[in-house]
């Protein structure tokens, strides 16, 4: 939706689609409703204004199909988020299909060590919102494709809207969002690319570092093995599936926050690829610093008031405590950012002068 709102901010038409199949489908609660995923985009399109743009195919049907269609065969650029659309026989000869790598890093490395069908073949060009994996220090595969770098866009008044910019409360804990399990981890070249978990246990101690209570949302279960060693060294825990359960809630979260700690996967930072999240880009536009751990992003954007880097447990406590010394003007900072580096106009006009 960041890049959805984005687009129609700088004046395009959008349209938001997704491909599913059946088997993929949980059942109705009773008969005369949908299925979950369907009331759930149909919501989601209906809050965010998209209803009368979107078409979600079911076994390539919907009721939109033919409409979709006829704007998708004369449109100017598609994004395939991931490349998970595979109806790529949709767009027309002037439509530039561009694949959206959010996951850099682990894309290129699923291909090329696992040999995994991500779905590259048919695009025109390759987006990544790995800032630097163009470069030669990123220690990643680029399968011979030319990534172009973007920034993950966020149209700040958007979100700011619905909360009635909160500010942030004294006391506020500092909050991030994340599995704590993701994907298995890869090995190239000697070298590991883990995933959120083997981070997080290297700064597993920055509450006692801190001497405040640090919160993560997270899928984390209270019989797994590091919930308790999280939980003596100062960590508390919001279930995910609560957090991210609706955009309010998600947005409530981030209100409640006095900013974020962006731990990184590991085969981000292994990867030095300049991995950047679009959850880093809401707590900025909702006012809220980001301590951003170093990926390589910032060869690329020099930290500053509020968004800073860190690669370690001390400097992200020195990073926090240097934000809190001066809350205030980092806090501006922050939701100056959003308005102008990552916002459409920042982060998307610079890309389409390349693609389009």
């Amino acid at each position: 939706m960041h890049w959805a709102l984005s687009f129609r901010e700088l004046g395009w038409e959008v349209w938001i689609t997704e491909d599913l199949s059946s088997g993929e489908l949980q059942p109705p609660i009773s008969p005369d409703r949908a299925t979950p995923q369907e009331e759930f985009w149909r919501t989601t399109a209906e809050e965010f204004g998209f209803l009368s743009h979107q078409c979600l195919l079911i076994d390539g049907k919907s009721p939109q199909l033919e409409m979709f269609r006829s704007f998708a065969s004369a449109s100017d650029l598609f994004i395939n988020f991931a490349g998970h659309f595979k109806r790529l026989d949709f767009f027309g000869p002037r439509t530039v299909k561009a694949y959206l790598d959010v996951d850099p890093g682990f894309t290129q490395l699923w291909v090329e060590v696992s040999k995994s069908d991500m779905n590259l073949e048919g695009h025109d060009v390759f987006l990544t919102v790995g800032t630097t994996l163009n470069r030669a220090e990123a220690l990643l595969p680029t399968l011979g494709r030319e990534w172009i770098p973007v920034l993950p866009p966020v149209v700040a008044d958007h979100w700011r809207k619905k909360l009635s910019a909160v500010p942030a409360a004294v006391h506020a804990p500092w909050t991030t969002i994340g599995h704590w399990y993701g994907y298995p981890e890869v090995e190239w070249q000697g070298r590991r690319y883990g995933g959120k978990r083997e981070s997080l246990v290297k700064m597993k101690s920055l509450p006692q570092v801190l001497k405040k209570p640090c919160v993560i949302a997270t899928d984390l279960m209270p019989d797994w093995f590091d919930y308790e060693p999280f939980l003596e060294s100062g960590w508390r825990f919001v279930p995910s599936f609560q957090v991210c359960s609706s955009v309010s809630e998600y947005l409530r979260f981030i209100a409640s926050s006095r900013g974020e700690i962006g731990i990184a996967k590991e085969g981000y930072v292994v990867s030095r690829g300049g991995w950047m999240s679009d959850r880093s880009v809401v707590y900025l536009a909702l006012g809220r610093p980001v301590v951003l751990q170093d990926t390589g992003w910032t060869r690329v954007i020099s930290p500053r008031a509020g968004m800073l880097a860190f690669h370690g447990t001390e400097d992200c406590a020195e990073a926090i405590l240097s934000v809190e010394a001066d809350y205030e003007r980092h806090s501006r900072a922050a939701e100056s950012l959003a308005r102008t580096l990552f916002s459409p106009r920042g982060a998307l006009e610079p890309l389409l002068e390349k693609i389009l």
